[in-house]
């Protein structure tokens, strides 16, 4: 079962500018859930489970808290005794590990990680391993395998799947801008090897103009504002981020440029802005870093606790949002810098992608709206 748009503000949008719409509903979704037909909890706990984040103040951080509080809620309601704790780094890797250690010294069963750096967490991260802690990571990965599992989307293709497109729609040829995350994180860095190793092999696509920009629309604006002053007659924008996307297009009308193709993700206020200019002209392609791998890597890790085999990689297939689909994905009812994604898996299809990949197939979700084609 595969829960739609409706039923997952239900479910996560905790927000202060969403809570009175959806409290009225809340309970009901979650009521729906333990009475669907959900897969058995494993008999384990009560369990302490703590998420080590680097920071929880952009909004794909507050969604991903909600999706995990959601869903201890759930499993609460099936039984299962959870103590709860978000561990925020603040943007410090030093931090993160002191955390990190601190689960393992107060005796913490799940360890959920998000990481800070990707080769500095591996020995904090393999001493909790060793030490019996359940560790799962996904997002932001780290180097080491000496963990239980990491469940990730492939950031390389999105890197490839995104430039290939930009390329394709100039037809092998322009100059462009390419715009990437914070330097150092794996998630920004495997996406933009990703992107260089298409556009290396279209010589006649020429990068003028680059920038490494924290994934958030306010300094995104600033930087693309100057950007484009400087190259005002660039053919296109490869942003690997959907606040970096939105701030490409609304610069480009502020400043009166024709609307060049931009590539993008799933934040809403770029979704809507697409959808309102595509009969003008715009197109783009984008993805989704889907916050349902944190209930997967939730529900992996109390499987493994409970001694069920396990999969040490779960591979989350990328969303493909195009001209044809994307107004299906922005909501007017969203805040601009939500991360919209019209349906999500239910307990039943997340059970099954970790058994897939179990298997060792692919975690694939059977809605097609979870993933769109073209």
């Amino acid at each position: 079962m595969f829960l739609t748009r409706s039923t997952r503000r239900s479910f996560i949008s905790r927000s202060a500018a969403l809570t009175a719409a959806i409290a009225a509903t809340g309970g009901m979704r979650l009521d729906a859930l333990a009475q669907d037909a959900t897969p058995s909890v494993p008999k384990v706990g009560p369990l302490k489970v703590g998420w080590s984040t680097i920071y929880t103040t952009p909004s794909w951080m507050t969604e991903t808290q909600n999706e995990i509080e959601a869903e201890i809620k759930r499993l609460q309601g099936l039984g299962l005794t959870i103590e709860f704790q978000v561990f925020d780094a603040n943007g410090d890797t030093a931090t993160q590990i002191a955390q990190i250690q601190t689960m393992i010294d107060q005796k913490y069963d799940i360890c959920l990680l998000i990481a800070g750096s990707a080769t500095a967490l591996d020995q904090v991260v393999g001493k909790a391993h060793d030490a019996g802690v359940i560790v799962v990571n996904w997002d932001s990965l780290v180097t080491t395998d000496n963990l239980t599992a990491k469940v990730y989307i492939d950031q390389d293709q999105w890197g490839q799947q995104t430039a290939q497109w930009l390329v394709d729609k100039l037809g092998g040829k322009g100059k462009i801008l390419a715009i990437n995350g914070p330097a150092g994180i794996s998630v920004s860095e495997a996406r933009g090897g990703g992107a260089k190793k298409v556009f290396d092999q279209n010589p006649d696509i020429e990068i003028v103009g680059t920038a490494n920009i924290e994934y958030n629309e306010a300094p995104a604006l600033t930087e693309l504002a100057s950007l484009l002053a400087a190259h005002p007659d660039v053919n296109g924008i490869w942003c690997q981020a959907g606040a970096h996307a939105s701030a490409a297009l609304k610069t480009v009308q502020q400043m009166g440029l024709p609307l060049i193709p931009i590539t993008g993700e799933n934040y809403n206020a770029f979704l809507k802005q697409w959808c309102k200019l595509k009969d003008q002209g715009f197109s783009s392609f984008a993805t989704a870093e889907v916050n349902y791998m944190a209930v997967i890597s939730l529900d992996l890790a109390i499987k493994a606790k409970a001694g069920e085999p396990t999969p040490a990689t779960v591979v989350v297939p990328l969303p493909r949002i195009t001209d044809d689909n994307v107004c299906d994905w922005a909501s007017d009812e969203l805040p601009d810098d939500w991360y919209s994604i019209p349906e999500i898996p239910g307990p039943a299809e997340v059970d099954k992608m970790i058994a897939d990949a179990l298997a060792g197939g692919t975690a694939t979700p059977t809605s097609d709206m979870a993933t769109p084609t073209a």
